[in-house]
């Protein structure tokens, strides 16, 4: 029997379901027996096994490669002690054998056999918890991120309770919260203000408070809560000091946000985008706003209604149903859209007229022509 600390014991073996504590029964000798817990018990190897790998031994002798497959052997049998015992007599006999080197541990730097464990030391790595050798610098780094989450989870609860604070009138719990400067909050911040945006003008004041708590941290986590606070909030207020921090802040992280929504089948949000965009109008984009001037809202509904009586060939009859699902399309003009587009073309206006948009950007981006007549 192999024990799970890595010795054995011969012998007759019994196991024992005791109720307290399950254990194997190792008979020794006639005058011996041996008790261990079932759980400090490896695995019990049969005595036809034992014989075999005895065998197997004595073939094996002085020949390293006889070793090796001993070893590979012992591997496949669970013999896993003796196994490390016939790659090392392998590597004895055969000390460059690539295959138990590598086995053991090994790997060949500048034509020398090194543990890889030595080398990877050497050259300054460590284990992390996942037994990867990687830089102490990326394991501190871990660390310190998994710390950083821990707080930031704490960040969540302590919001939750000043702001249960502030509902029932505490001005102090406002004070406390208008105190906080640890950029680790800004998850939880964040999404007190996006949860929030359905609540009613009494909660401007706090929800102000969040917003440039938000702007103050400049975090990832708060980047993109303002980016959607200037997209979907109803709040005009809040929605456009949002937007206009991100003008001077971060506008290339709401316009990349911002424009694939003016591509949208919902009219709801190619409202918010354009009314969002307004904050950042560049002509460059003129084909995109023209585009999305006049979207086609496709909805699919149910039509018709009713039995009808039918006969076939043969002279059976029956009924059906008249109803089908339809896809309709519903066209939906923009005039956030249009506004949008006289930002960028003051001058002109084309009002829902795509082509006539479309020619007048075309001719502004046109080179102009060379006049090729000559003097006579």
């Amino acid at each position: 029997m192999l024990l799970s600390t890595g010795g054995q014991l011969t012998g007759k073996v019994r196991e024992v379901d005791s109720k307290k504590t399950p254990y194997v029964l190792v008979q020794v000798d006639q005058e011996l027996s041996v008790a261990i817990a079932k759980a400090n018990s490896r695995m019990i190897v049969g005595d036809e096994k034992l014989n075999e790998y005895r065998r197997q031994v004595v073939e094996a002798g002085q020949d390293g490669q006889a070793h090796y497959e001993l070893a590979t052997w012992c591997r496949k049998n669970n013999l896993l002690q003796q196994r490390k015992y016939h790659l090392i007599r392998t590597i004895d006999l055969l000390p460059d054998h690539p295959n138990a080197r590598a086995a053991l541990g090994y790997t060949k730097r500048d034509g020398k056999w090194i543990l890889t464990e030595v080398w990877r030391r050497n050259q300054g790595l460590v284990k992390d918890r996942k037994g990867q050798w990687v830089l102490p610098e990326v394991v501190a780094w871990r660390e310190n991120a998994d710390v950083n989450d821990k707080t930031a989870k704490r960040w969540i609860k302590t919001v939750k309770q000043l702001l249960s604070k502030i509902l029932r009138g505490d001005a102090e719990a406002m004070v406390e919260l208008k105190a906080i400067n640890d950029p680790l909050a800004s998850r939880a911040i964040a999404k007190e203000l996006i949860d929030s945006q359905k609540r009613g003008s009494s909660w401007r004041p706090v929800r102000m408070v969040w917003l440039q708590k938000l702007m103050e941290f400049r975090t990832g986590a708060a980047v993109e809560a303002i980016v959607k606070t200037g997209l979907l909030e109803s709040d005009d207020v809040i929605r456009e000091e949002a937007l206009r921090w991100l003008q001077s802040n971060e506008p290339s992280s709401a316009i990349a946000t911002y424009m694939p929504w003016l591509k949208s089948n919902n009219p709801q949000q190619v409202k918010a985008a354009a009314r969002a965009l307004s904050f950042f109008p560049n002509s460059e984009s003129a084909f995109a706003y023209i585009d999305a001037l006049i979207t086609i809202e496709e909805r699919t509904q149910q039509v018709g209604g009713g039995s009808r009586a039918g006969f076939d060939n043969t002279g059976g009859g029956g009924f059906s149903q008249g109803s089908k699902q339809v896809v309709v399309k519903k066209p939906h003009r923009h005039p956030e859209v249009l506004q949008l587009l006289r930002s960028i073309a003051p001058d002109v206006d084309f009002g829902y007229d795509k082509s006539a948009w479309k020619n007048y950007f075309a001719q502004l981006r046109s080179p102009p022509r060379s006049d090729l007549r000559r003097d006579s």
